[in-house]
């Protein structure tokens, strides 16, 4: 059995696990579907989906295997991806803007700038926004860092969102304050050189 975590009456989560590497995977709870966001790599989750019985649309936040291996394992009414993720799964709807939803709750999908995967998007449901890996950074020259242009536009989009809570993937604690999210990449974003395109953080 998979830990299902509940945050509400509509939203809770399957938790990251390390063995398999697997993302966390959202579960919003809808009036007509239920919104799975990423569908992580344990073999084990789509078995505990399955058993909500109601029609599911995915939001898949990029293209690494850890949030996307069970993609083929389920059946989805629709699943909404970003244009470098329909290349690996070729299947999907692209998202090339921003997609509001009625659902019982409001669902919003939007495009979200990131170092750590060309076209990431992101869910938000009510006051909750899952970002995936999408806050992380990437690798370059063997050294973590962040693309200075893009997490401009990242921290731009974060603060657009009216979401009070930020669900980070992989993460222990998962669930985060809109404001420390943003204070955090702020800080990284304050220590670029503008003569550099990327800021590096060890």
């Amino acid at each position: 059995m998979m830990e299902i975590v509940k945050i509400n009456d509509r939203i809770s989560y399957i938790k990251a696990t390390e063995k398999p590497l697997s993302a966390d995977v959202g579960i919003v709870c809808g009036d007509e579907f239920v919104w799975i966001f990423d569908v992580g790599a344990d073999e084990l989750v789509p078995m505990e989906l399955k058993r909500i019985e109601k029609p599911k649309n995915a939001v898949i936040s990029h293209f690494h295997p850890d949030h996307t291996a069970n993609l083929d394992k389920m059946d989805f009414s629709e699943i909404f991806l970003g244009a470098n993720t329909f290349k690996y799964a070729k299947k999907g709807k692209t998202v090339e803007k921003d997609i509001f939803i009625d659902d019982g709750i409001k669902i919003h999908i939007f495009l979200l700038p990131s170092s750590h995967a060309k076209g990431s998007i992101g869910l938000e449901a009510g006051e909750y926004a899952f970002l995936g890996d999408a806050a992380y950074a990437t690798m370059k020259q063997g050294k973590v860092c962040y693309n200075a242009s893009v997490l401009k536009e990242e921290i731009t989009v974060l603060k657009s969102l009216s979401a009070k809570y930020f669900l980070l993937s992989h993460d222990e604690k998962f669930i985060y304050p809109k404001d420390e999210v943003i204070k955090n990449l702020e800080e990284i974003y304050s220590k670029r050189d503008p003569k550099e395109s990327y800021i590096f953080i060890g």
